[in-house]
């Protein structure tokens, strides 16, 4: 059976369980889930059709699609695209229908781990617009078979996607050097698009990363950056990590993503830190998982885009104070989530970097429940009570106060029309917006 029929089957299945009240819950969803088919709401919409909030306050179950993780979709207006394991998707979020799949000519279905389990891709497809077309675009790692067990060849693919119709635009593809162990795995991804480059990643156990500016229109190599690891690309910069002649030897870059030329180098980093987006001109140095407290210690957290330089912001670097996740509102604020001695404490941040209010935590004297920070979007904050509950609620952006109490649902990414959860079953939950 192939994927695409397999995810149909697991929709009309889930949707059956939700009919039924069965299933399990899906991260930050609180009470009763209602059924994937919904009647038609008190603001009248039809259970088919999308109406835009800005901000949304309440959500309702719409539908839902199979894709790896929320890490591998990207939301464009009523659709969303993910990178699947060896293809590329694209789904109509209002019809809750597949609309396009592009797969890998020779892509490896699965990429092997250190310790034989397996990895899922890890970026979203990039999306940019060339010459009024509209391309979605993803990156697969590639095998050809020798004799045997070995393999004669690894390489890269790129795929592109017109978005207006789903079809294939163009795809490319080229080997890469051969290692010393051919069997080790290989990870590729698209870091993002500036203007008419697509900017592609390749990286793999014992192999250092390379990072390559792939035309749009060409369909040509235009830059290389050999031992650069692209993460982000934020405008017109491309931010990641520089690997020197040692392992150890790794520090934060940015470079420009339609020449790859140098723009600064910075502070150094760890082993598997990532670069994630703060602000339109702020980037956020997260260290991996048990390893963020040495992160806030040394203060490194916050980096000004065009120069590199390092930032002071408040609670940042604070003793007893882990900040694990933090979400721009893509209007004014940025929000972050801290572990701390006490309880979990989320954090509004202005773009000067001026902290605006707290909740939670060691200064939040107030009876509120703790609360874990979930995404943001224009102006709102959704978060799930801390308190075994994992109940929903809306706070407003500018004072940290309640705003919706009943919101349904608290997604993990949103825009006017739709939210989305993931399921621990690999299937996306799409929320419609109904307020």
């Amino acid at each position: 059976m192939s994927l695409s029929l397999r995810a149909v089957s697991a929709a009309v299945l889930l949707a059956l369980l939700a009919a039924c009240g069965g299933g399990g819950d899906g991260d930050g969803a609180g009470g009763d889930k209602p059924s994937a088919h919904p009647t038609p709401t008190a603001d009248g919409a039809p259970p088919g059709s999308l109406t835009a909030y800005d901000p949304p306050t309440r959500f309702e179950r719409h539908g839902l699609f199979a894709a790896p993780g929320l890490e591998t979709v990207a939301l464009d207006g009523l659709k969303a695209y993910y990178v699947a394991p060896g293809r590329l998707a694209a789904w109509d979020l209002a019809g809750d229908k597949e609309i396009g799949t592009l797969r890998a000519g020779h892509s490896w279905t699965h990429l092997p781990e250190y310790d034989g389990t397996y990895k899922t891709v890890p970026h979203a497809p990039g999306l940019g617009t060339v010459d009024g077309k509209r391309y979605a675009v993803a990156a697969f790692p590639t095998s050809t078979k020798g004799f045997g067990l070995s393999t004669k060849s690894i390489g890269v693919e790129v795929v592109a996607m017109d978005a207006d119709s789903g079809q294939e635009a163009w795809r490319t593809k080229w080997d890469l050097p051969k290692a010393d162990d051919p069997n080790l795995y290989l990870v590729t991804y698209v870091a993002g698009v500036v203007g008419r480059t697509a900017v592609v990643v390749s990286h793999g156990k014992d192999r250092h990363p390379v990072t390559y500016g792939i035309d749009l229109v060409t369909h040509k190599e235009t830059w290389r950056k050999d031992s650069f690891k692209a993460q982000l690309v934020q405008g017109a910069r491309v931010h990641g990590r520089h690997h020197g002649a040692a392992d150890d030897a790794l520090t934060l870059g940015a470079v420009d993503g339609a020449t790859g030329r140098d723009l600064w180098r910075g502070m150094k980093v760890g082993e598997d830190w990532t670069v994630k987006a703060f602000a339109p001109d702020r980037v956020w140095v997260a260290a991996p998982e048990g390893r963020a407290w040495r992160a806030a210690l040394e203060g490194r957290a916050v980096v000004d885009s065009a120069t590199g330089k390092d930032l002071e912001y408040e609670g940042f670097g604070e003793p007893e104070h882990q900040i694990v996740k933090c979400v721009d509102d893509q209007l004014k604020t940025t929000f972050c989530a801290a572990h701390t001695s006490r309880s979990a404490e989320i954090s509004a941040y202005d773009r000067a970097g001026k902290r605006l209010w707290r909740v939670g935590g060691p200064s939040d004297d107030s009876t509120r429940r703790p609360m874990e920070l979930q995404s943001a979007f224009h102006g709102v904050v959704y978060a799930t009570f801390n308190d075994g509950t994992n109940a929903p609620i809306v706070l407003d952006g500018a004072t940290g106060a309640d705003k919706a109490t009943d919101p349904g649902y608290a997604p993990l990414l949103a825009t006017t029309y739709v939210g989305l959860l993931y399921e621990k079953r690999g299937m996306v939950d799409v929320l419609r917006a109904t307020r």
